[in-house]
């Protein structure tokens, strides 16, 4: 019986020290794939502004697309913003990831930028 004094103490301190350890790592993996769909997001809009036939509105219906597909209800309070110039188009998302922690709600965004696509004619000689 004298080699299980202070068991009851050690699992009241460790359990909950692991479980919340647990958490950490399940929230870190919910960030990084939120993450990843807001980058994939902001690249398909930006892809899709830079056609020579691409407008604001086609790039932010190509990011809304990819978040309504792929985050499911991961993503919240998702904003998508597209800025663009004649030879530019730059489309930023940003969004807040559901967490799994009382009082942490991390923001993510990413943002992608390119020349948008413009027709040249040829120059006869």
């Amino acid at each position: 019986m004298e080699c299980e004094r202070g068991e009851v103490t050690t699992t009241v301190l460790v359990v909950p020290i692991a479980m919340f350890l647990i958490l950490v790592v399940i929230q870190a993996a919910l960030v990084l794939h939120a993450q990843a769909i807001v980058d994939a997001a902001a690249q398909d809009g930006a892809q899709a502004g830079q056609a020579e036939a691409g407008t604001e509105a086609l790039a932010r219906t190509a990011a809304q697309s990819v978040i309504g597909t792929g985050a499911g209800n991961l993503l919240k309070d998702v904003r998508v913003s597209v800025d663009t110039d004649p030879s530019r188009i730059s489309v930023t998302v940003q969004a807040t990831v559901k967490s799994l922690m009382p009082g942490y709600a991390p923001m993510i965004s990413s943002t992608a930028a390119g020349p948008r696509e413009t027709f040249i004619p040829a120059i006869k000689q």
